[in-house]
């Protein structure tokens, strides 16, 4: 037993990492001597693919970026990992790969197998298609010296979807759908000249812009605002909205948190599929009101319902539109289908490509308008008891 416990001690010494001994990971690197890559930009240059990475190295973790040109997008990374310094770029901690349009429309697979084949690469970083320029400039324009550009678009993939905007696609996503349905969604943006708040931040910002579809063949089509919103309302991406409601008596603005969607075919008596069904069930709270409307009254309230539920309604509508003109079912309709009914819809879904442009899908939306927030509206805990609330009411309005 003494034998054992020194012989695995000695093992144990042996296998300790230090400045002069070896280590048990074969892929050490001292931390000196790495750089951290947060963000990857890819754009066509000439023949070949022009590469930028921004990453942090150090103990203050200052950003810093580099680029290289090479004939494909695996060459040029490949020449970044020695990167000036001596430091060596570690590409596994990369959290979106920043593509500008030209790359999306005729290598975008280039950069789908790189990330798939990489051993470093995650699937599940994020992938942008910029529009009107290119990605390095935009990621260039962001970075800062209090501002590094990651930290930047890491701000934006937390908030995008709580205002509605779009949604960060990921590598694994884009390459699934891509296989299953031909196409995929990405999330689109662009650079923006904004007033700097401050001298340390970049000279450009990064805003949402869409939707785009790419198709498996090649090829980018790009969704305005109100189809990008309704294919986040059908693919269930939405969180959060703020939306103007112009009423008799002024404009009220209400925050959407809650959007319940429910996709699912409707067949008729003899077993065959008559059309898809879609039913959006929101609801609403004031949060601002410009005018003099009065939301105590109850036709106004259900004025406010009715616009709501209309102005989301035809945003599904237009991303239905938009996906049969294109020919894409880019919205999973098929796999929405499939699983809910396989059997009575097997001849529908053999015939998928001649029954999806003609399929007829009904949309249908219920708002609530939950709370309108105002002193006239007491929270619930307060019912009991209406005189602190009156009282108040009755200083308001001077009474």
């Amino acid at each position: 037993m003494k034998r054992l416990i020194f012989v695995v001690l000695a093992l144990s010494l042996c296998l300790t990492g230090c400045s002069s001994g070896l280590t048990i990971l074969s892929n050490y690197r001292r931390i000196e001597n790495i750089e951290l890559v947060r963000t990857v930009t890819a754009d066509i240059s000439g023949e070949g693919v022009n590469v930028a990475v921004c990453g942090t190295a150090g103990e203050e973790s200052v950003a810093r970026m580099y680029e290289k040109t090479g004939s494909s997008l695996g060459v040029a990374l490949g020449e970044l990992i020695l990167l000036p310094l001596g430091r060596d770029a570690i590409l596994s901690h990369t959290e979106n790969m920043l593509i500008g349009e030209d790359m999306a429309r005729e290598r975008l697979n280039e950069c789908l197998d790189y990330i798939e084949r990489f051993s470093e690469m995650r699937l599940d970083t994020g992938l942008l298609i910029v529009r009107d320029g290119t990605a390095r400039d935009l990621l260039k324009g962001l970075t800062g010296e209090d501002t590094p550009a990651p930290d930047v678009i890491a701000g934006l993939a937390r908030n995008i979807s709580k205002t509605g905007e779009g949604y960060f696609f990921t590598c694994r996503e884009i390459a699934s759908s891509l296989a299953d349905n031909g196409c995929a969604l990405m999330q689109c943006v662009r650079a923006q000249e904004e007033e700097k708040l401050f001298e340390a931040r970049g000279e450009l910002n990064i805003v949402p812009a869409g939707f785009a579809v790419v198709r498996e063949e090649g090829g980018v089509e790009f969704l305005s605002d109100q189809e990008t919103l309704g294919t986040m309302l059908i693919l269930q991406k939405y969180k959060s909205r703020n939306v103007d409601l112009s009423l008799p008596g002024g404009v009220v603005t209400v925050s959407v948190d809650s959007v319940e969607t429910k996709v699912e075919p409707v067949f008729k008596k003899d077993g065959s599929l008559e059309r898809m069904s879609v039913r959006l069930a929101l609801e609403a709270n004031v949060i601002c009101l410009k005018g003099e409307a009065d939301l105590e009254d109850k036709a106004l309230r259900e004025a406010a319902e009715m616009e709501l539920s209309r102005i989301f309604r035809e945003a599904a509508e237009s991303a239905i539109r938009r996906s049969r003109e294109l020919g894409l079912d880019y919205l999973d309709l098929e796999s929405i289908l499939e699983r809910q009914a396989p059997l009575k819809a097997e001849e529908t879904l053999r015939n998928w490509e001649q029954v999806f442009p003609i399929l007829p899908v009904e949309v249908e939306a219920e708002s609530t308008l939950q709370r309108t927030y105002d002193i006239v509206d007491p929270p619930q805990d307060a019912k009991e008891d209406q005189k602190p609330w009156e009282k108040m009411i009755r200083s308001l309005k001077g009474s």
